[in-house]
């Protein structure tokens, strides 16, 4: 009996915490690939912590507490940058430990916690230590994870309810082995905490797997985005093409009228006759914005948008180069942006649209500025579009993608103008 309680169950809830911690360094990584070479290294630093654990030295205990965002950087390849946030996760389970251990002893001693038997005490605490450190684990790595997977307060509520429910659970086993407290409801005890254990884990791994799930059906509703404005681009190039085959057919018969009217009537109207052919020309032409090809096809399209609203369209882009980002961010950020201003300018009165992109040293700038007549309503979390049947989500996006590259967006609404403003970091990833 003595060995299950002093021995097994600590080493159960030492395993099970930095297991925990590895599992919140992983989710703050932003679910990098797991190897051999991962679970290798989160082996030994679990065995080497569990068993130097037991010399009960707190310095030696401190030591491993602080090489753990060490371990969890060479586990998961990370970079330095996410060291901060590991270390965080470290002194928040190491406070979490002292602050259970100061309030349990508080009831203790005024007699709040109804255990006679010191036995059970001590596995009360424990079991109560081991799920409140597990519970702030969760809540950091959900704060903490990598930018461009946002947290809601939903999803914070789900990730500390089932480990409330295993806390009263292992409360009420612990209060009704009073009753009986024999070698064999301490064993039925220890296979209860195993199946909670894998049921917090369980649970994990399914929110892990909705949230990857949610973050892949975004980003093929932006590879189906980004191929329907292809599509339309080539579309439009193949009618162009067609035309153009006419144009050219009865060229010759253009430059022979223009030729009649140069003796004829003079260089005046030669010169009308030449510009109005210009004009059938012209509108054959995808016209050029930037060198970038996907940049363009968006802009192209989203002009075409414009044209058709009645909207004045004022589009900049200097010398810029978007390698540095995947396609389908490409899509979600300007399509979005321009999506967006397209939907409030075109009930504005004398809507406009004016875009500039160009490269500030090593950031990428993007500067929209729209008309919007009325106040789009303002949240805590941003701006809400006022269009039935949206609420935010491009908006939502666009932060989501700029965070993902390190910068910062701005948006702000002034006498009738909306305005967008974006840094991106060139070299983030």
């Amino acid at each position: 009996m003595e060995i299950m309680i002093y021995f097994v169950l600590p080493m159960l809830g030492s395993v099970f915490l930095v297991g925990s911690m590895f599992y919140g360094a992983y989710r703050i990584a932003g679910r990098p690939e797991v190897s051999r070479f991962s679970w290798g290294v989160m082996a030994v630093y679990i065995l080497l912590t569990v068993g130097f654990s037991y010399m009960g030295n707190t310095w030696v205990n401190l030591f491993f507490s602080c090489l753990f965002p060490f371990a969890a950087g060479l586990a998961f390849r990370t970079a330095r940058t996410y060291l901060a946030p590991d270390f965080i996760l470290t002194a928040a389970v190491f406070l979490t430990d002292v602050v259970v251990l100061m309030v349990y002893e508080m009831l203790w001693a005024v007699g709040i916690v109804p255990f006679q038997s010191r036995q059970l005490a001590y596995i009360l605490l424990l079991a109560a230590s081991r799920m409140t450190e597990f519970m702030v684990i969760l809540l950091v790595a959900a704060v903490g994870k990598r930018a461009g997977r946002q947290t809601t307060a939903r999803q914070i509520a789900w990730s500390v309810l089932l480990p409330l429910f295993s806390l009263f659970n292992m409360y009420c086993m612990v209060y009704l082995m009073q009753i009986y407290f024999t070698k064999t409801m301490m064993l039925l005890f220890i296979a209860n905490l195993l199946f909670l254990i894998g049921l917090n884990v369980y649970f994990c791994v399914l929110m892990d797997i909705m949230d990857e799930n949610r973050r892949l059906e975004n980003e093929k509703e932006l590879y189906r985005q980004q191929a329907a404005m292809q599509v339309r681009y080539y579309e439009r190039e193949e009618e162009k093409y067609e035309e153009s085959r006419k144009l050219i057919h009865d060229i010759r018969n253009h430059i022979l009228a223009m030729e009649e009217l140069y003796h004829a009537w003079g260089a005046g109207d030669a010169a009308r006759y030449a510009g109005d052919i210009h004009k059938m020309l012209n509108q054959f032409q995808q016209k050029y914005y930037t060198s970038d090809r996907l940049l363009n096809i968006i802009l192209n399209d989203k002009v075409q948008e414009m044209q058709r609203e009645g909207i004045r369209e004022d589009i900049r882009v200097g010398e810029v180069s978007l390698e540095f980002m995947r396609d389908t961010d490409v899509t979600a950020l300007f399509a979005n942006l321009l999506d967006n201003a397209i939907s409030a300018a075109a009930q504005s009165g004398g809507g406009y649209i004016r875009l500039r992109v160009s490269t500030v040293r090593q950031f990428l700038s993007v500067t929209l500025e729209n008309s919007c007549d009325r106040e789009p309503v303002k949240t805590a979390e941003g701006f809400l579009s006022r269009s039935e049947g949206h609420q935010g989500l491009g908006l939502r996006i666009i932060r989501q993608t700029v965070e993902l590259y390190g910068g910062d967006v701005q948006f702000e609404w002034k006498n009738g103008v909306f305005f967008a403003r974006v840094m991106l970091n060139c070299y983030k990833i």
